[in-house]
C-alpha cells in the first residue's frame, strides 16, 4: 500500500477511492500477525420494508427451473404465471412489482373453491385462511398427514402401503390440500412382474402400491389428490381408466420383448451409443463380461464366481434394448433379471444381470452375490476409465456421464463388503481393455478423482478430520484397508498417552523431513549407547510389521521405543560433525519414520 518513503502507492489510492474516502484516511492496522491496510466505511441504515423491497424480485427471479412459460407482455419466465403476491412484514405490505405483477395484502383460495379472495394482516392470519381451505402450509406437517391418510386407506384392504420416501417427497411436493383415495385394477395385471407394476404406479402416475401380509402385491392403488373429498368417486373413476391404460401398454411391452431371447436383443445395442470415443454399448458390454477373468482374480474369487460372471455380463445390458426399459428406464437390470429366468438362465446369472446396476444412488442397495460385485465393479471402472482416457473428465459442476457416482459407487461395493483391493492395479487392469491408449497419467487422474469421491465420503462420517486425512494420504488406493486404518488410529488418539507416542515419533520426522537423500544405517558406526538402544529397539519393531500391517499394528511396534527415542534426543546430537556419522543417526530416524509409509501419515494429525 505504502512505497519505501511511506508515499500510498496506486494499490492504495484506488483501494481508498472504492470505499469512498480519502487516502489520507487510510489506517494501517494489525491483523492476525500481519499488517494491512484499512478504510473505516460508515453505512447508514435503511427499513427493513425498503431493502426487502428491492431484493424480493431478485429472489423471485433467482428461482431457476428446467421449462419456463411466458404469459404476458414483460416476457418473463417463470414454471408458471404468477397470479399475486402477498408480501407483508408484520402488518405492512412490502411494495415490489415483477413479471407486471404488484404485491398486495391479498392471497387467493384454492382452485375447488373458487380461488376466493382473502385480505391477510399477519402470519397467524394467514396460516389461518389456509388451514380453513385444508391447505396444510408446514411440508413437514403436510407429508406425515399424507401417509396417515394413506396408511390408514390400506389398512382398509388389510394391506400395507411399499415404503417409497421418494414418492412420498414428490407428492408431498405436489400438493397443498391433500385428500388420500384408494382405487382398484384387474387382478389379471398381477400377472405382470411385480416391479413393472410398482414402477409403472409409481413413475407414471404417482401413485403408492399396497401388499398384504406376504408382501404380495393388492390390486389396489393409494393416490393424493389436491383437494377436498367433494366427487372423489369421479376422481376414483379417472385415475383408474388411466391406470388401465398404462397396464395395458405395459402388458404389450412385456409381450412383445419376450418374443426375442436377450441374447438375440444385443446387435441393437450396436446402434447405441455410450461415446463416440469409447464406442458403443454393444462394445462396452463385451468389456465388462472380458474384465470378469482377471478382475475376479484380482479380487480372489473362484472360477465358478468367474464364470457366474462372464455368462451374466455376455448379457448385462441386453435389456437396454427391450421396449419396457426404453419406456421405462428405471427398470434396466430389473427386466434382464426377469427375462433371463424366463429364458432359463441359472438364478445366480439372473441376479448379476440386476445387480451389476447397483448401487443406483448414493445411499441405493448395494450388489450382494460375489458375480453381482464383480460385475457391478467392472462396469464403473470400464465407465470411468474409458472416459478418463477420452479427456471427458468432470469439469466443474457438470458430469453428464455420471461419473463421481461411478466412483462412489466403487467406493461403497469395496468397503461394504470388506474387498481388499488395490484399485490402482484395477485401473492398470481395465486400461489394456479400453478402444484407446490410456497413458498412466489419465491412469493417475482416475486415481485421484476415487480419491477425492472417497474423501468426501470419509469426512461426511465420525472420524476426525484430521485423522481421516492422516490416513486418507497413505492407504486412499484400498479404502477397505484404508477404513479400517482409520477405525484403528481413532483408537489410537483416544488413548491417554497418545499425546506422548505422536510426539517423539513427530521428533523423528521433524529432524529429518528436509533431508533429500534417504540415508542407509551401518551398525558398526553407531557410537552412543542410546543411539544403539534405539537402532536394537527399531528392528524389534520392523521385524513385528510385514505389508499387511495397519495402523494399529505400525503403532503397537512403534509404542515400546518411546523410551529409547526420548533418550536417543537426550543424549545423543544428531548433527554430529563426523559426515558418516551424522547421516547414519539421521538414516535411524528416517527408517523410523518410514514405519508409518503405507499406513498413515501421522504429520496431517493436529498436535503433530
Amino acid at each position: 500500500a505504502f512505497d519505501a518513503d511511506g508515499n500510498p502507492t496506486k494499490a492504495a489510492q484506488g483501494f481508498a477511492r472504492g470505499k469512498g474516502i480519502d487516502v489520507s484516511a487510510l489506517r494501517v492496522e494489525e491483523i492476525d500477525g500481519g499488517e494491512y491496510v484499512t478504510a473505516e466505511v460508515f453505512e447508514e441504515g435503511r427499513q427493513a420494508i425498503e431493502v426487502l423491497a428491492e431484493a424480493l424480485p431478485e429472489l423471485v427471479a433467482g428461482i431457476k427451473f428446467g421449462k419456463n412459460m411466458r404469459w404476458n407482455s414483460t416476457g418473463v419466465g417463470f414454471s408458471r404465471p404468477i397470479r399475486w403476491f402477498l408480501a407483508l412484514h408484520g402488518d405492512r405490505v412490502i411494495p415490489f412489482s415483477y413479471a407486471g405483477v404488484a404485491s398486495d395484502d391479498e392471497t387467493l383460495g384454492i382452485r375447488p373453491y373458487g380461488s376466493p379472495s382473502h385480505n391477510v394482516r399477519s402470519v397467524e392470519e394467514y396460516t389461518k385462511v389456509l388451514n380453513n381451505q385444508g391447505v396444510i402450509l408446514d411440508r413437514d406437517e403436510r407429508r406425515a398427514a399424507i401417509w396417515e391418510q394413506v396408511q390408514d386407506l390400506a389398512k382398509s384392504v388389510n394391506g400395507t402401503v411399499l415404503a417409497d420416501d421418494d414418492l412420498l417427497d414428490e407428492v408431498t411436493n405436489l400438493v397443498e390440500a391433500p385428500t388420500a383415495l384408494m382405487g382398484t385394477f384387474s387382478e389379471e395385471s398381477l400377472k405382470l412382474p411385480r416391479e413393472v407394476l410398482i414402477t409403472v404406479m409409481r413413475d407414471k402416475q404417482r401413485y403408492f402400491a399396497v401388499a398384504d401380509a406376504n408382501d404380495k402385491l393388492l390390486p389396489y392403488f393409494i393416490t393424493v389428490r389436491n383437494g377436498d373429498g367433494e366427487h372423489l368417486d369421479k376422481v376414483q373413476h379417472g385415475n383408474e381408466h388411466v391406470l388401465r391404460a398404462r397396464f395395458a401398454d405395459a402388458r404389450f411391452f412385456y409381450d412383445e420383448d419376450i418374443r426375442t431371447k436377450l441374447e438375440d436383443q444385443l446387435p441393437r445395442l450396436g446402434t447405441l451409443a455410450f461415446h463416440e470415443k469409447v464406442g458403443s454399448m454393444l462394445e462396452k458390454n463385451e468389456r465388462v463380461a472380458q474384465l470378469a477373468e482377471p478382475l475376479g482374480d484380482l479380487l480372489g474369487y473362484n472360477a465358478t464366481t468367474v464364470g457366474i460372471a462372464s455368462q451374466a455380463g455376455h448379457i448385462a445390458k441386453a435389456d437396454l434394448a427391450t421396449q419396457m426399459v426404453v419406456e421405462m428406464t428405471s427398470l434396466q437390470g430389473t427386466m434382464g433379471r426377469e427375462y433371463a429366468l424366463l429364458e432359463g438362465y441359472p438364478a445366480d446369472v439372473a441376479t448379476a444381470i440386476y445387480e451389476h446396476w447397483l448401487p443406483r444412488s448414493a445411499d441405493g442397495d448395494l450388489p450382494q452375490t460375489k458375480p453381482g460385485i464383480l460385475l457391478a465393479l467392472a462396469d464403473r471402472l470400464d465407465t470411468l476409465v474409458g472416459l478418463f482416457g477420452a479427456g471427458l473428465a468432470p469439469k466443474g459442476s457438470a458430469d453428464p456421464f455420471g461419473l463421481r457416482r461411478a466412483a462412489l459407487g466403487i467406493v461403497q461395493i469395496v468397503t461394504h463388503h470388506n474387498i481388499d483391493v488395490d484399485l490402482n492395479e484395477a485401473l492398470r487392469i481395465t486400461a489394456e481393455h479400453q478402444p484407446h491408449d490410456v497413458t498412466e497419467d489419465d491412469r493417475a487422474a482416475v486415481m485421484d478423482f476415487i480419491k477425492g469421491r472417497l474423501e468426501v465420503w470419509l469426512l461426511d462420517g465420525e472420524a476426525a478430520h484430521d485423522v481421516v486425512q492422516a490416513v486418507l494420504a497413505e492407504q486412499y488406493a484400498n479404502p477397505t484397508r484404508l477404513v479400517k486404518g482409520i477405525a484403528e488410529l481413532s483408537d489410537w488418539v483416544s488413548r491417554d498417552t497418545w499425546e506422548t507416542t505422536l510426539d517423539n515419533f513427530a521428533r523423528c520426522i521433524r529432524i529429518t523431513r528436509d533431508q533429500e537423500t534417504l540415508y542407509s544405517v551401518d551398525d558398526s558406526l553407531l557410537q552412543e549407547a542410546a543411539e544403539k538402544e534405539l537402532y536394537t529397539a527399531y528392528q524389534a519393531a520392523v521385524a513385528k510389521l510385514d505389508d499387511s500391517s495397519n495402523v494399529d499394528a505400525f503403532l503397537s511396534a512403534f509404542e515400546p521405543m518411546v523410551p529409547a527415542v526420548a533418550k536417543f534426543f537426550d543424549d545423543v546430537l544428531v548433527n554430529a560433525e563426523e559426515e558418516a556419522v551424522r547421516h547414519n543417526r539421521l538414516g535411524l530416524l528416517q527408517h523410523i519414520g518410514g514405519m508409518a509409509h503405507g499406513r498413515a501419515d501421522l504429520s496431517r494429525l493436529s498436535g503433530f
